[in-house]
C-alpha cells in the first residue's frame, strides 16, 4: 500500500499513457484495415455496403458492394436487414462517413460491423482491385 502512495504520480502517468495509446482504437470503433478486409472478402465472410453517392460508386467500388447512399441508409434498413448476422464492411470515400454509418448499423442491431480504414481513397491508392 505504501508503494501506491509513494508512487501515485508515476502510476497516474502510466495509466495516462495506456489510455492515450488505447484512445484512437476506442474512438475509431470497429475499423478494419485493407489487409483484414481483403482476407474477409476472399473468404466470402463479409458483405460490403458502400455509402458514397451514386457518382462515386459508379467511378469504382469494391466487388459485390451493395450501394446504399449515406443519406438513404435509415430508409433502406429493411433492404439490408438480412445482413444482421453477417460481418459487414462499410465503405465511404475517406473512412469518416463509414464510421458514422457503422454506428447507425450497430444501433439498428448489426453486431459485426466494420468501417474500412481510409475508405476507397486509400484502397485505390494502394492499388487494390476496384469494380466498375
Amino acid at each position: 500500500m505504501n508503494f501506491i502512495w509513494d508512487n501515485g504520480f508515476l502510476i497516474g502517468i502510466a495509466l495516462f499513457c495506456v489510455g492515450a495509446l488505447l484512445w484512437p482504437r476506442i474512438r475509431r470503433g470497429g475499423g478494419v484495415t485493407h489487409s483484414q478486409a481483403t482476407q474477409l472478402l476472399n473468404k466470402g465472410k463479409a458483405a460490403i455496403i458502400d455509402v458514397r453517392d451514386q457518382q462515386a460508386y459508379r467511378a469504382g467500388h469494391l466487388l459485390n458492394a451493395i450501394h446504399v447512399p449515406f443519406d438513404a441508409l435509415e430508409g433502406r434498413m429493411p433492404r439490408i436487414e438480412r445482413m444482421k448476422s453477417q460481418q459487414v464492411i462499410v465503405v465511404c470515400e475517406d473512412g469518416k462517413r463509414s464510421r458514422t454509418a457503422s454506428a447507425m448499423l450497430r444501433k439498428a442491431g448489426f453486431s459485426q460491423v466494420f468501417s474500412l480504414d481510409g475508405g476507397m481513397a486509400a484502397w485505390k491508392k494502394q492499388g487494390l482491385p476496384v469494380s466498375l
